[in-house]
């Protein structure tokens, strides 16, 4: 900035103390709008606006995990699909005549390799995300169902986390043997299946510790069946004849602040008060 002294001009220079009051001002600015938006992002949580639309999209994006791709099995599904087309296209006889009848049997060769493999990775992952003695989900599968859809659609469902632990199961093991332990971690397994909706998700952790992820049911909705759920137990025949047996539950709501450690953490605690008290204490936050 200049003004005139004369025929000379020279440079206004600020103030310091417009410089301080500018960026107090800023200072105010900026707490000011993140007061609104931890305001905002309540009020969402707890579900009493939807999302403007011309934000959804960009606060959604911002929750979302990046998807880890196999680029090489992505690569080889689509020359299977291109391999396909192309042997539909051309005829045993048309083969010969351009001379690549050779060239085409190398072709239905690789996509046999290209399918095979498709199954072997298919079971592997399978197998990998499955506990092999109840054939529930196991604590890996549950990492990336958490990040990978819970966390993309906390703000369009309810997501409540159950946690489970079986009562005097060590007893079962030393009286028993391990194999009527396993019998019963079966029969438990069972037993949430049955009493689950089919796409709740349900997972052993390890040993005894279960958890079940219940999706669309509110923690006030889900109370009076957690009760009579947990008051009937469940029965496992024993050599000695059939036996109820019982089990400790926590349960938490799942928020969008949340990692797996955090909505586990609540979940047993949850659980382990059950255990002590004998009663149902739910972790609502």
């Amino acid at each position: 900035m200049f003004a005139e002294n004369g025929n000379c001009a020279r440079q206004m220079v600020p103030k310091a103390t417009d410089a301080q009051e500018f960026e107090g001002r800023l200072k105010a600015e900026r707490e000011a709008l993140l007061n609104a938006w931890i305001a905002f992002l309540e009020i969402q949580r707890q579900k009493k606006v939807p999302f403007p639309p011309q934000y959804a999209d960009a606060f959604y994006a911002a929750t979302k995990i990046e998807k880890k791709e196999n680029y090489v099995l992505d690569l080889l599904s689509e020359c299977k699909g291109i391999f396909n087309n192309l042997l539909k296209k051309l005829s045993p006889k048309e083969a010969v005549s351009l001379g690549i009848a050779e060239d085409l049997s190398r072709i239905a060769n690789y996509i046999k390799r290209i399918e095979q493999l498709e199954e072997e990775l298919s079971f592997l992952k399978d197998s990998v995300l499955r506990d092999q003695l109840t054939n529930l989900w196991n604590l890996k599968a549950l990492e990336k169902y958490f990040y990978e859809v819970i966390k993309e659609n906390i703000f369009q469902e309810d997501y409540l986390l159950c946690y489970f632990d079986l009562d005097k199961f060590k007893s079962v093991n030393d009286h028993y043997g391990h194999k009527m332990g396993d019998k019963v971690l079966i029969t438990f397994a069972r037993f949430l299946k049955n009493n689950f909706k089919r796409r709740d998700f349900i997972v052993r952790l390890h040993g005894d510790e279960f958890a079940a992820v219940l999706i669309g049911s509110p923690i006030e909705a889900f109370i009076p069946f957690a009760k009579d759920f947990y008051q009937k137990g469940f029965w496992v025949k024993l050599p000695d004849g059939k036996c109820q047996m019982r089990f400790s539950l926590g349960v938490t709501n799942i928020i969008a602040a949340d990692t797996l450690d955090t909505a586990l953490e609540r979940a047993d605690f949850s659980m382990y008060w059950c255990k002590q008290h004998k009663a149902l204490k739910p972790v609502r936050v």
